[in-house]
């Protein structure tokens, strides 16, 4: 790296397509934000399961919250999945890794819009360590003096006239992008099944509690529904959807393992595990929690 140190003028971008990114958000943890989802989850959800029974369903009105409760449950005990493609999901993810971004695009069954270092300049170091390095004040050190390095060298190279395409080649995997994710409720499901695993990065267990958080707190506009007399009751909040929060708080967010009652990652190339041998074993009521979604060591074995 030269010693000259950067300009401090302004500089024109040499491409015309190039912008300055968005600042980072302060906190530098995964943010989850549901832009738009399925206004009637689980009356859509319901509608295909009536279908199974033979009941057709031409209006969500005809169907009651009861109706939309007893749907969500029966989902729970079948393997027919199916119904769970009609809730569709839009989020915006922000303040994660390029690391965890190569990753997520591999989900083929989802669209995406990220932000492109191609174009957009990121003015500002924008980067997270991981979660052990971060616990570790000499590693710490040493990463996050590399990242100045990193960063003073791309922008300095901006400050020359280079386009952000070929600046952008020396930016670390740390450095933090955000995406627009479009999926259904079932293929968010299934692939969180795995990426909660603990063999899965960490970053992924940050990200499906902020996507469960984010599902919790959506407030889609209210649907009243004429057969449920409930939708009435003084104090109902119009602006929340209740459906939302039913969704977050079922058993979906949780590793594979759980859903199937054995591990499915038991090659010889697969990572060790803290809780397996309980998974195994069908004792589930032993693993606590944190053990899976809050330790970043629990595939050290």
């Amino acid at each position: 790296m030269t010693n000259k140190k950067p300009s401090q003028e302004i500089t024109h971008y040499v491409d015309a397509s190039m912008y300055e990114a968005e600042p980072p958000l302060e906190d530098r943890v995964p943010r989850v934000t549901l832009l738009s989802a399925t206004p009637d989850p689980l009356g859509a959800l319901s509608a295909a399961c009536a279908m199974y029974e033979g009941r057709v369903i031409r209006n969500l009105n005809e169907l009651t919250d009861d109706d939309r409760k007893h749907y969500w449950e029966q989902v729970q005990k079948t393997h027919l999945k199916a119904p769970l493609e009609f809730i569709d999901l839009h989020f915006m993810v922000e303040n994660v890794s390029r690391a965890f971004t190569h990753q997520m695009v591999r989900q083929r069954t989802a669209v995406y819009a990220q932000e492109s270092l191609r174009f957009a300049v990121k003015e500002q170091i924008d980067a997270r360590p991981g979660p052990l390095i971060a616990e570790h004040p000499d590693a710490l050190e040493i990463w996050s003096d590399t990242m100045q390095s990193l960063w003073g060298t791309y922008h300095e190279l901006i400050q020359l006239g280079m386009p952000a395409e070929e600046a952008r080649g020396i930016l670390p995997h740390d450095t933090m992008t955000r995406l627009n994710f479009k999926t259904n409720l079932r293929n968010l499901a299934d692939h969180l099944g795995n990426r909660l695993c603990t063999q899965a990065q960490f970053e992924w267990r940050m990200v499906a509690t902020a996507m469960r958080s984010a599902i919790m707190e959506y407030k889609g506009p209210y649907l009243g529904h004429p057969n449920d007399a409930s939708s009435t009751l003084p104090g109902r909040d119009p602006h929340t959807n209740w459906q939302f929060r039913h969704i977050a708080e079922s058993n979906l967010f949780q590793p594979v393992c759980f859903t199937m009652g054995h591990c499915p990652f038991n090659a010889s190339f697969d990572r060790g595990c803290t809780i397996r041998q309980r998974v195994d074993a069908g004792r589930f009521d032993e693993i606590r929690t944190s053990e899976w979604l809050a330790d970043p060591k629990a595939a050290f074995q």
